[in-house]
């Protein structure tokens, strides 16, 4: 079995280049893993903000600074 870095129901950051042309703040939930043979991971996305879905590669996501409730973190990490 695969392992994928962000696991679903995560709140990633898409990268600006995968955003170009689109709407959305870039800070989308994890809804589904697939595999892919070309790229990677692929992961189904949808913003946190609308209702925007995608398929994104593992490579063009980051971890995002809100939480899954899409609440902003604390610094102190709460």
């Amino acid at each position: 079995m695969k392992d994928y870095k962000f696991a679903i129901g995560s709140v990633v950051q898409v990268s600006r280049r995968s955003l170009s042309g689109h709407s959305g703040d870039g800070a989308f939930k994890v809804l589904a893993h697939y595999p892919s043979d070309t790229s990677g991971p692929l992961y189904r996305v949808r913003s946190v903000r609308g209702s925007e879905e995608r398929m994104v590669p593992e490579h063009e996501l980051s971890r995002s600074a809100e939480r899954d409730s899409g609440a902003p973190r604390r610094s102190d990490g709460r």
